[in-house]
């Protein structure tokens, strides 16, 4: 397949806009819940839920039964969405959203490459609807119908690049605690990280976390920060960018913003996402955790 241009993680509406008509490129909007697709989406573009595709409910054992909503899909889960999606072998994929500020489609490429997905077929819409809106490009409400493959591309087993696990996160947590460097990036609210906004069954934070919003590594019109704003972001928070090793949030949506932006575009690529989050952290009574 050929298409203009050389395309990296982040694609912009100019690039698409080139590359609308090319065989095999799929448009993926992704929202939590279908009121913003039907309310406008780019023409092409299809549907995908985050809470059904991305995202997935249940009470497992090894956090109490608490109901969970953020648990990471499974590599059987993510080829079922891309036969449903309609990916077959070879084809691409770009990912946008509207709401989530980039966060939604995030999560979608950070799944994929979890699960090798090969990554210069799978791209973020950089400022996904509101960047489409701001160059004067139409959004349609008429929906998209994808169609279902039978043979779709095949993933891999995770990449453990990609992924940080609680016993990750505890070492990276034991090193600060010794007086080693930020290694944790907390992209939640302040007042889930102060403990005052309880998700779990138990407040707070990873000793040894620093904050950041999620958000932060967003411009206002929308794109994602560009790699030296984002170092910029850190140092100004007194931590030093190159030495994160992963970031979290309550399910690794935001925290897959934050490790985008540092791995993807700032090209820190030591740096992983903790998919499970707080999650799983704040209802294991085992691990640590501070207010």
């Amino acid at each position: 397949m050929t298409m203009g241009g050389a395309p990296g993680p982040l694609v912009s509406v100019e690039w698409l806009v080139a590359n609308l008509d090319q065989p095999g490129l799929h448009v993926i909007h992704v929202a939590s819940g279908r009121e913003e697709y039907d309310e406008g989406h780019i023409p092409v573009a299809i549907f995908s839920d985050l809470h059904v595709d991305l995202a997935k409910s249940g009470r497992p054992d090894a956090t109490g039964g608490v109901p969970r909503r953020y648990m990471m899909p499974t590599r059987s889960d993510m080829e079922a969405s891309l036969a449903s999606w309609g990916i077959a072998p070879g084809d691409r994929i770009v990912f946008y959203d509207g709401a989530g500020q980039n966060r939604f489609s995030s999560r979608g490429y950070w799944l994929l490459r979890l699960y090798r997905f090969p990554g210069d077929r799978v791209h973020v819409l950089d400022g996904g609807v509101k960047a489409w809106a701001a160059a004067g490009l139409l959004l349609t409400t008429e929906p998209v119908n994808p169609t279902p493959v039978d043979v779709a591309e095949k993933l891999g087993d995770q990449d453990s690049a990609y992924v940080a696990t609680a016993d990750d996160v505890l070492a990276l947590s034991r090193e600060a605690a010794g007086g080693g460097p930020t290694r944790l990036l907390d992209v939640r609210t302040i007042d889930e990280y102060l403990g005052t906004d309880v998700r779990a069954r138990r407040g707070g934070h990873v000793p040894g976390a620093k904050h950041r919003l999620f958000s932060d590594f967003v411009a206002p019109d929308g794109r994602i920060r560009t790699a030296a704003q984002t170092i910029e972001i850190l140092n100004a928070s007194g931590v030093d960018a190159a030495q994160v090793r992963a970031t979290y949030c309550q399910g690794g949506v935001r925290a897959a913003l934050a490790w985008f932006a540092l791995h993807e575009v700032a090209g820190l690529s030591d740096v992983r996402n903790y998919g499970e989050s707080w999650e799983e952290w704040g209802n294991r009574p085992e691990l640590p955790a501070e207010e």
